[in-house]
């Protein structure tokens, strides 16, 4: 532990559907179709593979704040819900779970994880599912693709995101510190 820490809030955002990530850098796949597809398409072209779109980067947002200086909660709700509008991603009703913030320290940073059940308005800009530590490969964990026999607690998900920040196994590439104006 340090003398001076780095404190970083990460707010780990989840709903109904699991854990959510963010995502950039979007590439567009177009499929190489195999020589029955093609043969099919020419009847059919709905037998053709899609473009697809993937992700080459998936992130968490990191909040730097004083606690000396502001309360958690009120950096949370004052300037960080405000920086995620004027990017251009909103929520419907966000609600903060008091009981889920945990602190952990990595390195000279301490990071004070908060869980926020909200529903994005903009699903594009993310995805559901964690980073495999030991890969840096995104996992989706989507309840919307599952059967629903199968469907699993979002909690499962956030837990696994807090427990490879208490191992150390999300680095910084993988959280993009932003830049808010805090309240004083």
């Amino acid at each position: 532990m340090s003398d001076d820490p780095r404190h970083v809030i990460l707010p780990i955002f989840y709903n109904q559907r699991g854990a959510m990530i963010f995502r950039d850098r979007p590439l567009k796949i177009k499929p190489a179709p195999s020589a029955m597809q093609s043969i099919m398409g020419l009847v059919n072209r709905n037998s053709l593979p899609k473009e697809k779109t993937i992700y080459q980067d998936y992130f968490y947002y990191g909040f730097e704040f004083s606690p000396k200086k502001i309360r958690l909660m009120d950096a949370l709700m004052g300037g960080i819900f405000d920086y995620f509008h004027s990017i251009g991603i909103t929520f419907n009703y966000p609600g903060v779970d008091l009981a889920s913030v945990s602190e952990d320290w990595v390195g000279r940073t301490r990071y004070h994880v908060v869980a926020v059940m909200a529903d994005m308005r903009n699903p594009y800009l993310c995805a559901f599912g964690y980073l495999d530590p030991s890969t840096g490969a995104f996992v989706e964990d989507d309840n919307e693709t599952r059967p629903r026999s199968k469907l699993k607690s979002p909690a499962i998900s956030v837990g696994i995101v807090k427990t490879m920040i208490r191992k150390g196994e999300l680095d910084e590439s993988r959280i993009r510190l932003a830049k808010v104006q805090l309240p004083a």
